[in-house]
């Protein structure tokens, strides 16, 4: 029996192979390259959804501060935020807050951070109107806490407002959705729900006379207050002092001046 040698079969064995190498090559790489992109991308939607969280909670506790929208408006509250949460740190005047602080001037993706754009170097947050705030009122509930909050805040002639619900939405461009070459926005959002009152207070004095009038221990004898501060400081040195009340400091420019809290009321 003659037996007859192809030279050739182990050249087109390997060629063959390598072929199929890079067959199996290029359909993992259709697989991995959008599975790397998405991690990427994945990470710059979360830091933006942790900056609408921040933001919802400043709207909402500057609303709760500042009931009263004729001092302080949805708008300015909007405003503000979106330029404290929204810019790069440094962009608006060096990073320092101001109370003007606005995005009015702030065309397209300008001031925006490294991290939100994308892959591409384009931002991902097309302008600042893209964050929107809605506002919902919440209620403070009937419970034991809300009733002894009704019955201090009345014993000072204030009143205490229901609740308020800032939401947060970003609408941003989808890079997530590969199916499409028009796909429709990525809207993220983060809501906060606050309570609270400033009471009004005009200045330090202010507030002295209206927790004086909410909790009086101003009106203890001044034997009882001095035995009640002896025997708390055996326990806590730098407890209170009954009978005493004395406001936080406030800076110079602010209200009616600062408090003097060497003084008791």
């Amino acid at each position: 029996m003659n037996v007859v040698a192809h030279p050739h079969r182990g050249i087109c064995g390997r060629t063959v192979q390598r072929g199929q190498s890079m067959a199996e090559f290029l359909v993992a790489l259709a697989v991995l390259v959008p599975l790397f992109m998405a991690v990427a991308y994945a990470g710059k939607y979360g830091d933006i959804n942790q900056s609408a969280t921040q933001a919802s909670r400043y709207a909402a506790f500057q609303r709760a501060m500042q009931p009263d929208a004729a001092k302080l408006s949805n708008d300015k509250i909007a405003d503000q935020m979106r330029a404290r949460f929204f810019l790069d740190g440094d962009y608006l005047h060096k990073g320092r807050l101001q109370s003007d602080d606005s995005v009015a001037q702030i065309k397209k993706g300008q001031g925006q951070s490294a991290m939100w754009l994308d892959l591409g170097g384009a931002a991902m947050l097309a302008s600042p109107d893209k964050v929107t705030v809605n506002w919902a009122p919440a209620a403070v509930g009937t419970g034991t806490v809300t009733k002894m909050l009704d019955v201090m805040t009345k014993t000072a002639g204030k009143t205490y407002p229901g609740g308020q619900v800032a939401r947060v939405e970003i609408t941003l461009g989808n890079k997530l959705d590969l199916s499409t070459a028009s796909p429709k926005p990525l809207v993220l959002a983060a809501a906060t729900a606050t309570a609270g009152n400033g009471l009004g207070s005009s200045g330090s004095k202010a507030t002295r006379d209206a927790a004086a009038t909410i909790v009086p221990s101003d009106k203890v004898p001044n034997a009882v207050s001095g035995f009640l501060t002896t025997a708390l400081s055996m326990f806590e040195p730098e407890g209170p002092v009954i009978g005493c009340i004395k406001p936080d400091v406030v800076p110079g420019h602010r209200l009616d001046g600062p408090a003097d809290n060497s003084k008791c009321k």
